[in-house]
């Protein structure tokens, strides 16, 4: 085997592996995608084709790559993948909400859903971009909005766990779930502010140097001015709107550090999953990151799916 070859195939053995954490084959070009190695789409699908060869790695009839050869795990992604479509689609009505609410100035959605994967029991994650030093302000008056979706049973359409602002638009935590995460936020609402997040993150070619910033537009919701939004905007900023918002963070971090020290939360890993800073907010109690990370250095795979905590 030529040195190209076994660098390829090493690699492809690799992606394969992540997503084998999630029990979830690939097809070729997601494969190419997600490659930690350079290089053209031809190299790999003729490098995939003789690895099937030797039986290296197994291929569906569908065209879905993995290192073991299980059926049911291709059976469930085309099952997942016809879910993800149909709740991509439901999706608008919760994102034309979410768009109402002062200081919000961009929508992407991220998760399982952002693979274009849903469970049956699927929640919808949100990645949402603020305005300057208006995050924590626009953060409290979503998730009180969201305690009202619990009376009518719709809380898994409103997961809004990671914001950030438009003055921070680089992901702080480089590595490859990170960079996975970045490159497939689907744009939902103000496109090119997330479009803009995707290029100040170019660390993320250091794990995906096949990445192309391509984006899928197919689910974006209108723009169109919101005259009350910008009511509301105007009069938040008439009380010092800057130390309001410091103050909903300093009060949202006392109450996490509360209520997750009572549920002996390790306060180790705390900082991580509940990132708290003027221009970014992480609440992320499964921390699946770590467990991601962990699982992929221990070679193990994961039991769990994170589901959607306030």
């Amino acid at each position: 085997m030529s040195d190209i070859n076994q660098i390829l195939s090493e690699k492809i053995n690799s992606t394969l592996e992540y997503f084998e954490l999630f029990s979830y084959p690939l097809l070729a070009e997601e494969i190419y995608r997600f490659l930690g190695y350079g290089c053209s789409y031809e190299d790999v699908t003729n490098q995939l084709s003789l690895m099937v060869n030797n039986e290296d790695i197994f291929v569906s009839d569908e065209g879905f790559y993995s290192r073991v050869e299980k059926s049911d795990w291709s059976d469930e992604r085309k099952a997942g993948n016809i879910r993800a479509e149909d709740l991509l689609n439901k999706a608008s009505r919760y994102i034309k909400v979410i768009r109402w609410f002062p200081f919000v100035r961009s929508i992407a959605i991220s998760g399982s859903l952002s693979k274009y994967y849903a469970d049956e029991d699927a929640d919808i994650d949100y990645f949402i971009i603020a305005a300057p030093n208006r995050l924590w302000i626009s953060r409290t008056l979503l998730h009180f909005y969201k305690k009202l979706t619990f009376l009518r049973g719709n809380e898994h359409y409103y997961c809004m766990n990671y914001f950030i602002d438009e003055s921070s638009l680089e992901i702080d935590q480089k590595n490859i779930y990170s960079a996975i995460e970045t490159v497939t936020l689907i744009p939902v609402y103000n496109s090119n502010i997330i479009i803009k997040l995707k290029k100040e993150n170019r660390w993320v070619l250091k794990y995906l140097p096949n990445e192309k910033f391509e984006n899928d537009l197919r689910f974006l919701v209108s723009e169109k001015n919101i005259p009350i939004k910008r009511l509301l905007e105007n009069f938040f900023n008439l009380f010092n709107a800057d130390k309001l918002n410091l103050f909903f963070m300093n009060l949202t971090d006392r109450k996490w550090r509360l209520k997750w020290k009572k549920q002996k939360y390790p306060m180790d890993s705390y900082d991580e999953a509940f990132y708290t800073s003027p221009n970014i907010s992480k609440n992320h109690p499964a921390n699946f990151q770590a467990h991601v990370l962990k699982a992929l250095d221990e070679k193990t795979t994961l039991s769990t799916q994170p589901t959607c905590k306030v």
